[in-house]
């Protein structure tokens, strides 16, 4: 890592610090992840460090600085996502106006219905 590197990842672990510490009383829950050992060895430096307490305080300082830095493209995304939101829920109640949805579970009521009352062949003989 040369000195500029240095120098920007010391700037985001303190803008992190200073975010977590703002934040930490606002923890809603725990999130488990997989990581590859590289990353694992990452956050094991930030603790070693002491730049975080322990492994989640450093997980969790990454990810918010990871947020942070991509806050345009997640809003991007929010928005896409209520607009499918939207879309599905018109396809929904078109499909409900329609009445396909009660024929489709009327017919799969009957098929079972139809399946536990069928005539065995040798009660026939």
């Amino acid at each position: 890592m040369d000195k500029n590197q240095r120098t920007q990842f010391n700037q985001m672990v303190e803008r992190s610090m200073e975010q977590a510490s703002r934040n930490l009383s606002g923890t809603k829950g725990v999130v488990s992840v997989r990581l590859s050992q590289e990353e694992i060895d990452i956050i094991d430096q930030l603790v070693f460090l002491e730049l975080a307490k322990n492994r989640s305080d450093a997980t969790a300082m990454l990810i918010r600085e990871g947020i942070r830095t991509h806050q345009s493209l997640l809003n991007e995304i929010q928005e896409y996502t209520a607009e499918l939101e939207r879309v599905k829920a018109k396809i929904q109640q078109s499909i409900r106006n329609s009445g396909l949805l009660t024929r489709l579970q009327n017919e799969t009521e009957s098929d079972s219905e139809g399946k536990g009352e069928g005539v065995n062949e040798t009660d026939e003989k």
